[in-house]
């Protein structure tokens, strides 16, 4: 089978792991197989705690490789790949960094793939978020080291999210990604490309496509959760009257649908604030370097 493929494939270099190594490391893979939900949340456990399985990380690096690229429509064996992802990342006896590098892919393929289960049903949206998250912390862990790692991953993410000819779902995942990396990546990335976006995303909405609807509303969720996360960083900021001067103001910043959806929020009069305070900044700012 795909599954059983995925595991043999991995040991490239069996004979400079001790016997010992070797059997923990076929128990625990056997393990996160198995239909027995405590099973594997126990191997997910041993591996987050574990100590002296340093040598094992570029084996369970590769392990999620191999099983994310064999396994691209099978949702639960993709969730389980993230979540020995997260405890490899967790176990604070594993020095990690010099593998970050081979596990990136992994987690952007989860983010932003085109399709990652067998039917539409099926909640891929949280495997994404995940994926999302885990990225974020390790560009948050490895920034630091890695001066230019974060801004290689928000390109990347700004050009899904900027072609019309990708799926809403890989959109999906640019957005909740780019979200994840923060305010700045916020201001400059997506909000001055949300207006023109939300053109692309109108026209999928009056398709005769219950399910391309669905997924332009979790689109639309996405980027609401992204002004959200914008204006609780702005919370200093007076919140703004809803009145149709300043909706008329929103409407040129993020598009019609768009500023109805805020109007309806929560918190709409913080998220009104905060993106027209952007939009004011970015203005002023073209005026002085004009």
């Amino acid at each position: 089978s795909q599954r059983q493929e995925g595991v043999e494939t991995i040991p490239l270099v069996k004979h400079v792991l001790s016997r010992e190594l070797q059997l923990y490391f076929e128990c625990i893979t056997e393990s996160l197989q198995s239909p027995d939900p405590i099973v594997k949340s126990t191997a997910l456990e041993s591996i987050s705690i574990d100590a002296g399985i340093h040598q094992l990380v570029t084996y369970f690096v590769q392990y999620i490789a191999v099983t994310v690229k064999n396994n691209l429509h099978n949702l639960e064996v993709l969730k389980t790949a993230m979540a020995v992802a997260r405890a490899i990342r967790r176990n604070p006896n594993l020095f990690i960094e010099p593998y970050m590098h081979q596990l990136i892919p992994s987690l952007l393929t989860c983010l932003v793939s085109k399709r990652l289960c067998e039917t539409y049903s099926e909640d891929h949206w949280s495997l994404r978020d995940g994926a999302a998250q885990q990225i974020s912390e390790i560009c948050q862990q490895f920034g630091q080291s890695y001066h230019t790692l974060q801004a290689r991953i928000a390109r990347t993410l700004l050009r899904a999210f900027l072609d019309p000819t990708k799926p809403l779902t890989t959109h999906y995942g640019a957005i909740v990604g780019l979200t994840k990396l923060g305010v700045s990546v916020i201001r400059v990335l997506v909000l001055p490309n949300i207006k023109s976006y939300m053109t692309l995303l109108d026209s999928e909405m009056e398709k005769d496509s219950e399910q391309l609807r669905d997924d332009a509303r979790h689109c639309q969720g996405a980027l609401l959760e992204c002004m959200r996360v914008l204006a609780r960083d702005n919370s200093g900021l007076a919140p703004a009257n809803l009145t149709s001067v300043e909706k008329s103001k929103l409407v040129q910043a993020v598009g019609e649908t768009l500023a109805n959806l805020v109007f309806k929020d929560r918190q709409g009069r913080e998220i009104v604030a905060a993106v027209l305070a952007v939009g004011r900044e970015s203005k002023d700012s073209q005026q002085q370097s004009g």
